[in-house]
């Protein structure tokens, strides 16, 4: 049995973030190893934002992470990302993808929203973590499912060291809960995320 691996994986509404626990979650069951989840949903019908927490391991007692304790950060849109980064502890890792989602006004002023993509990697640079930058919308797009950004995304994931299940873990899972008309397009979506670690 592994020792308690805390994980924070953030994001807004729709991008997926509940499915990734799940994978995670029937992988580590899988496996025969403890595991417990919650979930802060805020308005993510909206596209607002969406916390979860995942703890696997021995005594678990609760599924809230405190502040600087976590291993591992996965977020699927930056300013996310940094909004929760607070919940990493030094030296963790963070996986992210390199989507910023902007106020519609910003559309129009492409300096503004660059300057603000500048500062979001800046920042996230700043902080004693081992930071990934993943195009997860361009994997997915080539995988040929746009919605698969969160999959590319896990199997970056799957690549960390000391991650406590392993790609072949996850891809069980996969096949389990994702519809069988989807699950080649993330198959493929999962196994980019792995070669955009690896690269």
């Amino acid at each position: 049995m592994v020792e308690t691996y805390q994980m924070v994986i953030c994001g807004v509404g729709g991008q997926g973030i509940l499915t990734i626990s799940d994978i995670i979650t029937i992988a580590a069951q899988m496996k025969g190893l403890n595991i417990l989840g919650s979930e802060v949903h805020g308005m993510a019908q909206k596209g607002g934002s969406v916390i979860t927490n995942l703890k696997i391991g021995k005594n678990l007692n609760s599924p809230t992470i405190p502040i600087g304790t976590s291993k591992m950060l996965v977020g699927l849109e930056q300013n996310e990302t940094l909004r929760y980064l607070k919940y990493l502890q030094p030296g963790g890792t963070v996986i992210t993808s390199d989507t910023v989602l902007f106020p519609i006004t910003w559309k129009k002023d492409k300096k503004a929203a660059e300057k603000a993509r500048e500062n979001i990697k800046d920042n996230l640079s700043k902080f004693d973590a081992d930071v990934h930058f993943i195009d997860a919308e361009g994997l997915a797009n080539k995988a040929g499912l746009a919605l698969a950004q969160n999959i590319v995304l896990l199997g970056a994931l799957s690549q960390v060291e000391g991650f406590p299940v392993t790609d072949n873990d996850l891809r069980e899972a996969l096949k389990i809960r994702v519809p069988p008309k989807y699950l080649e397009v993330n198959l493929k979506a999962f196994d980019l995320g792995i070669s955009a670690v690896k690269k």
